[in-house]
């Protein structure tokens, strides 16, 4: 067992140079032959112990620290516990109860990295623990990446040095030494799930069908990790090139995914699946599938709902973000002359006016703002986003246009489109004049022609751009 555990630390690199090492025991066999063994292999560390008490079994789990803290003093190792009230614990279902210790512990191990006391924690998960987190993941529809199971090192700072070493070899470890431990009762209890495929399904595969199953399924998740860690760079570098975060979500051209391969397209929906942007729960493959659909159709428009999240197509673009989706945000305010207003739906978008002579007209031109004849601009100027029913005339056009055609042929995808600005002041009727809007540009009847005595300068910037 010893020279397993060697060669897992040193092929993942597991213990910095120097730090104290800390060690998840819970009193129970394998995280005491973990400690052991890393005391046997590495005398000159220090080490600490690390214990969740989380009161569940009452009397017994108050057993199990004062047998973790008696091994501490034994080994002269620093012992650091966190004890879970009764309210904390609460009365969940077993499943949560699973979920909710999880969670507590890695919380535990991780402050104690973040406050400098262990320099790395390591967990005594060993190959049948993970051959029993891969069967599971499988029965529950995992695809390549849930296949990996417990990584070896998780967070450059979570270790797991059993990896190689078979429940049975941890009690034989044990046993020759005369070491003792703690039994969890509730290792026994076949309400958790773990529990019974642990006890009934693992070792009816084990003799009815392969009794080296556990190592097969260890190896699938060495293999997996492997091939996670090359697709986890190659998804952040597709992301980095061709996912931008907009409209509460993440955007994806449908020209640029169609020239994906099925693997690179799978990868990246099911990032942009698990981005905080989106924040997707329980994504399974045939949630991945139907995104892939509406991303691979070669026209139209549509949406895909999947749990936590919603995928919308529209204009050769898709848009993947949450479920709790916000109302669109209307605005209508004052623009001042000269001056910039925030756009209230983007906060680093500005709208800039300025007013402009004659003869700074030509350096203007060479930018992209639009320029008005301020003679013959009522007052005041209004910013507000497009609404059902805009037309106006933009430069370049024989006629008023409504604002959707516009969309249409300029492929703006729906989600964009709400919070579209555009200037307006009233005309002599007292009726709403559109003078500019976002891409389009200004309107015919107001824009500067040679001889206007006075220039209103429009643009829209983002803060990076500022001048």
């Amino acid at each position: 067992m010893l020279g397993k555990v060697a060669v897992r630390i040193e092929r993942e690199r597991m213990l910095p140079p120097s730090g104290t090492v800390g060690v998840a025991v819970s009193g129970g066999a394998d995280s005491v032959a973990l400690l052991r063994a890393l005391r046997t292999l590495h005398e000159s560390r220090r080490f600490a112990i690390l214990h969740v008490n989380h009161g569940w079994r009452g009397a017994e789990s108050d057993e199990d620290e004062r047998f973790v803290r008696r091994v501490a003093e034994e080994l002269d190792c620093q012992f650091l516990v966190r004890r879970i009230s009764t309210d904390q614990a609460g009365t969940e279902s077993t499943r949560n109860q699973e979920q909710r210790g999880r969670q507590w512990r890695y919380e535990f191990f991780r402050a104690t990295i973040a406050d400098g006391t262990c320099c790395v924690v390591a967990t005594g998960h060993t190959q049948s623990d993970q051959a029993e987190t891969v069967l599971f993941r499988l029965l529950r529809g995992a695809t390549g990446s849930g296949l990996s199971g417990i990584w070896p090192v998780r967070e450059a700072r979570i270790v797991r040095p059993l990896l190689d070493v078979t429940r049975a070899e941890v009690l034989e470890y044990l046993n020759r030494g005369g070491i003792a431990w703690r039994e969890d009762s509730t290792n026994q209890d076949r309400s958790f799930a773990r529990s019974r495929l642990r006890h009934d399904l693992l070792p009816a595969l084990r003799d009815e069908w392969n009794p080296n199953i556990s190592a097969i399924l260890a190896n699938v998740a060495d293999w997996a990790v492997e091939e996670e860690r090359f697709w986890q760079q190659r998804t952040a570098e597709l992301v980095k090139l061709h996912v931008r975060e907009e409209s509460g979500g993440l955007t994806l051209d449908t020209a640029v995914a169609c020239v994906l391969s099925p693997a690179e397209q799978r990868r990246l929906v099911a990032c942009m699946l698990r981005h905080p942007a989106v924040g997707a729960r329980a994504v399974g493959f045939g949630h991945i599938e139907a995104i892939r659909g509406l991303l691979l159709a070669p026209t139209g428009s549509g949406g895909v709902d999947v749990p936590g999240a919603r995928a919308e197509r529209s204009c050769g673009s898709i848009l993947i973000r949450g479920r709790e989706i916000p109302a669109a945000q209307q605005f209508d305010c004052t623009l001042p002359v000269p001056g910039c207003v925030a756009l209230p739906t983007d906060r680093n978008a500005y709208v800039r006016t300025r007013l402009l002579s004659p003869a700074e007209e030509v350096a203007y031109n060479k930018t992209r703002c639009a320029l008005l004849d301020w003679d013959l601009v009522s007052r005041p100027l209004r910013l507000r986003n497009w609404r059902p029913g805009d037309r106006y005339c933009p430069v370049g056009k024989s006629s008023a246009k409504k604002i959707t055609d516009l969309f249409q042929r300029s492929r703006v995808p729906t989600w964009r489109r709400t919070a579209w600005p555009v200037v307006t002041c009233s005309d002599r009727n007292g009726t709403d004049r559109i003078l500019w809007a976002r891409s389009f540009g200004p309107a015919r009847d107001a824009v500067a022609r040679p001889g206007a005595c006075r220039l209103l300068a429009v643009d829209e910037f983002r803060e990076s751009s500022a001048v």
